[in-house]
């Protein structure tokens, strides 16, 4: 058994039941119908203690955000234009606003979807700012004029999903059981037949050659340009979140079962791997640029699994210890290796867990953190909070 990155006085080699501990093992060809592998990792000594002692004496530096705002209702997601001049944020009452970054000052503020808002995505590529909401559309919006230039009916009450391609030109939408794979330019509107439960997550391959949906019984794969599946791969229940790695070798996804199941690409019966341990669902997930780390929340603690080499198998993750109520938000930047955490305490804290299980810095913010995103170059953070606070801050 491998120790990855943690100092060996604060663990001990034991067996113990899956829920318990913090280990990756190979799901094995059994890993769908129930049997758990009985595996070897790493358990913390007496880690109730070790956790207080890190909440109690968080000692990272407090730093000022540049500037803090009140956007008005809870915060549902913040999206970075891709000059890094404009933050696009929504909120959950179905209100949009357009932010000058430096200042904070509103460029254009609208109502995007009557009943709430979901999600709020710039286009990588184009001048195009994406949402969806709970009135069965999603729409496409001018930055620079705040006007509504197209929209897609999904056909369901709700739209929940939605994702850019990295390379621009597609846009991915689901609501219930319906995927849409929608490319604006050319109008060109791909429909799946229905999954089996409501999608859940998406999420692109790097190259934007391909799409992972999930939802109950696994994670279903799409060819992109021809809207055509293209294979799945299985589980036993429902998935909560789903991540593909930069490097495309991995598709990572949180569990019913409070585990993260990785999936190594082209995908071979039986070599699943399985990442147990967590306190409740992982709907956290974030790749390092590298495609080495993967950052999870699903708790208090973050766990960062190093997937380099042969894979987490068989490994013990470095575990980020400093929040003080359960992990919200994650999000890595494009450059650097700064991996940037927000809680439901208030606190956004930034690492390099590369390196080490200390925080570099913290932020405090007057309400639990709802979304939490790097600007594109890697040097500010855009934040926002439950009570409707906005801010940025610094790396």
């Amino acid at each position: 058994m491998n120790r990855v990155g943690l100092k060996p006085d604060y663990f001990d080699a034991v067996r113990v039941p899956l829920a318990l501990g913090h280990g990756a093992s190979r799901a094995g060809k059994n890993s769908t119908d129930g049997e758990k592998p009985e595996i070897f990792w790493l358990r913390p000594a007496c880690r109730l203690g070790l956790c207080c002692r890190a909440m109690s004496n968080l000692t990272a530096p407090v730093r000022p955000l540049l500037w803090l705002t009140s956007f008005g209702d809870a915060v549902a997601e913040v999206s970075w234009s891709p000059d890094g001049t404009l933050i696009a944020v929504g909120g959950v009452d179905g209100r949009l606003a357009l932010i000058e970054a430096t200042t904070g000052r509103v460029v254009h503020a609208l109502t995007a979807h009557e009943g709430g808002l979901f999600h709020c995505a710039f286009s990588p590529t184009e001048p195009l700012l994406a949402t969806c909401g709970q009135d069965g559309q999603a729409r496409l919006w001018n930055p620079a004029t705040g006007e509504r230039v197209k929209e897609l009916a999904v056909g369901t009450a709700w739209v929940e999903q939605l994702v850019w391609s990295p390379v621009g030109g597609w846009l991915a939408v689901a609501g219930g059981r319906k995927l849409r794979l929608w490319n604006p330019t050319t109008g060109v509107v791909h429909e799946s037949a229905d999954h089996r439960s409501t999608v859940s997550a998406l999420t692109f391959s790097h190259d934007g050659e391909k799409l992972a949906s999930a939802c109950y019984g696994g994670v279903e794969l799409w060819e992109v340009s021809a809207g055509r599946h293209s294979g799945n791969l299985p589980w036993k229940t429902s998935l909560v979140s789903v991540s593909w790695s930069p490097d495309g070798r991995w598709v990572a996804a949180g569990t019913q079962e409070l585990a993260v199941q990785i999936w190594e690409l082209p995908f071979r019966a039986g070599e699943e791997l399985a990442m147990s341990g967590y306190a409740a669902k992982v709907r956290e997930l974030a790749w390092h640029h590298s495609s080495r780390y993967l950052a999870t929340g699903g708790g208090t603690e973050i766990m960062v699994w190093d997937c380099a080499g042969k894979g987490p198998a068989g490994t013990a993750p470095r575990i980020l210890q400093g929040h003080q109520s359960r992990v919200t938000a994650l999000d890595y930047p494009r450059v650097g290796h700064t991996l940037a955490s927000g809680g439901l305490d208030g606190l956004v804290l930034l690492w390099n867990a590369g390196r080490s299980s200390e925080p570099l810095r913290q932020f405090k913010l007057p309400a639990p953190v709802t979304a939490l995103r790097w600007s594109p170059d890697g040097t500010q953070f855009a934040v926002g909070c439950r009570d409707g606070s906005l801010g940025v801050g610094l790396a």
